[in-house]
């Protein structure tokens, strides 16, 4: 295969856009799309002094407020000793802080400080960069339509039962 045809493969689509969507086709595009939207936020992240993961972290507690430990880790689907972790290396970075709960001083909640909260509205204009490129030349009623399926397939699949 020449240089021109690597290229041209390279920026055409790898599928045929006329073909049949089957329900693995889609999951599998939707995969490579997570990866690839996972990489152009770490390219937008890198400098920020912000982690990959913890941009999420921000972008929860940015909508959600405060959350304690658990809940938080239910939010971002992964284990609460990850979740602990990771909010330690942020409370560390000075981006979040841990408030005990007033009634029960076991009940640990996460909220963002004053910093996190600037670097938390940073994050978001980087995610809106990352977007910008990736959805460049989609029609904004595409765009609606898309990010509606989008949401309906989330929603099928955290219906499933585990």
């Amino acid at each position: 295969m020449s240089a021109t045809e690597r290229s041209t493969e390279a920026a055409g689509p790898r599928w045929s856009p006329d073909a049949p969507a089957t329900e693995a086709d889609i999951l599998i595009a939707l995969r490579f799309a997570d990866r690839a939207a996972r990489k152009a936020v770490g390219d937008e992240l890198a400098g920020s002094g912000v982690h990959t993961g913890q941009e999420i972290v921000l972008a929860k507690l940015l909508h959600l407020g405060s959350l304690p430990v658990a809940q938080l880790a239910k939010v971002l689907d992964v284990e609460v000793p990850t979740a602990t972790r990771t909010t330690q290396r942020m409370e560390a970075a000075g981006l979040v802080r841990r408030v005990k709960n007033d009634k029960d001083a076991r009940q640990v909640s996460i909220e963002l400080t004053d910093h996190g909260t600037e670097v938390a509205h940073t994050v978001r204009e980087l995610h809106a960069q990352a977007g910008r490129r990736a959805l460049s030349g989609i029609a904004p009623e595409d765009r609606r339509l898309l990010r509606n399926l989008l949401w309906t397939i989330t929603a099928n699949i955290e219906a499933l039962p585990s």
